[in-house]
Parts: C-alpha cells; structure tokens; sequence
C-alpha cells in the first residue's frame, strides 16, 4: 500500500521496544514550548528538554511541539522527560500507524495522519498527541510547522484557546489536521479530472497505469479518513478523560468534517473504478473502429478480387469459354463492372447506416 512503512519488529520482542524501524537520517528535532494562561501566553522555539520539562511542572496550560521523527535513544529519553508510555512511544517510533485514540494512567495518546498527494503518490506522515490534565505534547513526521496556525490563535487574547481547557487545544489541534485534507482532495480531484479527459480524448499507454495508481491513492486515502473519524468518535464519548462537555460540542463539527472528508474520499473512490471502466472502453472503441475499417475494405476488394479471379482464368476465348477477353472493349468493361460494384456496395452500406 502506498506510503506504508513495514514494521520489522521480530515475533515475541518485549512490546514498547523501540527497535525494527527502517533507518532514517538523524536530523536535530525542533522543540517549540508554549505554556499560557488565560491572561498571558509563551512562546519558546528550538527550547532543551530539560526546560521542556520544568514547564510541565508549571500551573499554566503547556503545550510541546516536537518536529521530525526521533531515533530510539532520544524517544527513549523524551519518555522518561515527559513520562510517556512505552507503547505510544513504540507507535511514535514506527510511525504510519492506524489512527486510533488509547487510554493510560493519567494520559490520552492519539494518532493521526497528515498525507501529501505527490506525483500520484499519497505519501503518509503521522502526527502523535500526548494530552493530560494541563498538557499536550504533539510529535509530527515532518519539518513544516503544521502547527503554526494554532499557535497564532493561542497568542492572540481573549481567544477560545486561552479562555477554555486543554482539551480545546487538542480539539484545535485535531481540526486543523482533519482541515488540512481538503486541499490535498482538491489536488487528487483535479489530478483525477486530467486522467478522465485522457482516458475520453487519447489514451496513451501509460494511462492505465496512472489510473492505478491514483486508485491505490484513493484507496490508501480511503484507510486512512475511516480510521480518523473512528478516532474522533472515541474522543467524543464522555468516558473520554480531560475531554470537557463543551468541547465536545466543538469535536462534534470536526467529526462532521471528518465525514466530509471520508464521502468526498468514497466518491473519488468510484471515480477510479470509473475511470477503468472508461479506459477499457475507449480502447475497445478504438479497436473497433479499427476492426471496421479493416472490413469495409476487405467488402470492398471481396468482389473486385472475384472478378479479377473470373477474368484471370486462362479459359480459350476462340471456344466461347471467355469471350469477353477477345473484345475490342473488354478491358474498358471489366473496369466499370469493377466501379459499379463498388458504387452498389457503397450505396448499400449507407443505406443500411453501417458507414
């Protein structure tokens, strides 16, 4: 499936083992702290994680937003930081989970997954939440600072962020990760509008190869948003910790959106199979014209070689047999049977509609 990494992890090692990963390059984590309140907000970037760690023991709300994919050794030690579970650290680690929602003692894990569509390609990049009472720590494949929109709203005063619990925060969090899908669905519909109008006007032969692979797209798309909006839902229910009534409210419109995603994702899903189906028929069509020209002539010649069949036997036209051959217009008469022949035919065919 396309952008799924296999975990090697060998049948019967102890579970949290942060090990079996395919290698990936080390490259420095970027740590961006943001601890507020409803009066005041900071905002610290490339912070230790020792100072990450003394504002987790602080009153105000604190939030931790780790950027690149850690190795073992330095996500062994941000657990022992932050207190995490080796299980989610093991989920962190291998990446490209199912998106789920799991209960600890005293803390919630969640994963997502913030895709890009390149070159056909949907390519998976996991975000990880760590929320508690006073505290949410997000982990995310890539460099980009995803995040930056949140955090610009949390800077700004009197918004809901500040005034509301943490679980707002993993509320906006999960929103903006659901939201981020709706433009790489516009980049999939477009991309798939472009193989529609080839696979109508002139197929070429990579076309169907290019249809299968944006239906693996689709596909692998499809796994992901049902995942997600099962994810949602589990947060949603008040069993949920940390997870207030109100902010339910507000999870319920990022489920909705969720749907959205999902029913789009499900629609572009049958576009695909679609498209097959079009193909095919566009090459059956184009066979069939081929097919057709191929009889029309060989109506066409059928007679003409009859009769150049006919005239071509070497009967004695002194005996009668051919008498056609010793006169003085045969020739000239051979050719306009030939032309009537053929006129007849054409006449016939049109009027039979077959041409």
């Amino acid at each position: 499936m396309d952008g799924v990494l296999p975990r090697h992890t060998k049948p019967g090692t102890a579970p949290g083992t942060l090990t079996g990963r395919e290698f990936v390059a080390d490259e420095a984590l970027d740590f961006t702290l943001v601890e507020y309140t409803a009066e005041d907000v900071q905002v610290l970037h490339g912070v230790e994680v020792d100072e990450c760690r003394f504002h987790l023991g602080t009153p105000g709300r604190t939030w931790i937003d780790v950027a690149g994919r850690p190795s073992s050794d330095m996500l062994r030690d941000l657990g022992m930081a932050f207190n995490l579970h080796p299980l989610a650290l093991e989920d962190v680690f291998h990446a490209n989970q199912r998106g789920k929602l799991d209960l600890y003692e005293g803390q919630g894990f969640i994963v997502l997954n913030d895709p890009s569509y390149e070159d056909g390609v949907v390519k998976l990049r996991q975000v990880s939440i760590f929320f508690g009472e006073n505290y949410v720590i997000s982990f995310h494949d890539h460099k980009l600072d995803i995040f930056k929109p949140v955090r610009d709203r949390v800077q700004m005063a009197g918004s809901r962020l500040r005034s509301f619990g943490i679980d707002y925060l993993v509320y906006a969090l999960i929103d903006l990760v659901v939201d981020r899908k709706f433009p790489l669905i516009e980049s999939l519909a477009s991309h798939l509008e472009e193989l529609e109008d080839e696979a109508l006007g002139h197929p070429t032969k990579t076309t169907l190869s290019e249809i299968h692979q944006a239906r693996r797209a689709v596909v692998a798309f499809h796994r992901i948003e049902w995942a997600e909006r099962e994810t949602i839902l589990a947060i949603m229910r008040p069993e949920t910790p940390f997870i207030m009534p109100e902010t339910r409210t507000y999870l319920r419109d990022c489920f909705d959106h969720s749907v959205a995603v999902l029913d789009l994702v499900e629609s572009y899903r049958e576009m695909t199979n679609g498209l097959m189906e079009v193909y095919l028929m566009q090459s059956s069509n184009q066979m069939s014209e081929v097919m057709k020209t191929m009889a029309v002539i060989t109506v066409f010649f059928m007679p003409l070689s009859f009769l150049a069949g006919v005239y071509g036997m070497n009967f004695d036209r002194d005996s009668g047999n051919m008498p056609e051959l010793g006169w003085k217009y045969g020739y000239a008469f051979f050719w306009m049977l030939a032309a009537g022949v053929v006129i007849g035919l054409y006449a016939w065919l049109k009027r039979k509609r077959w041409l």
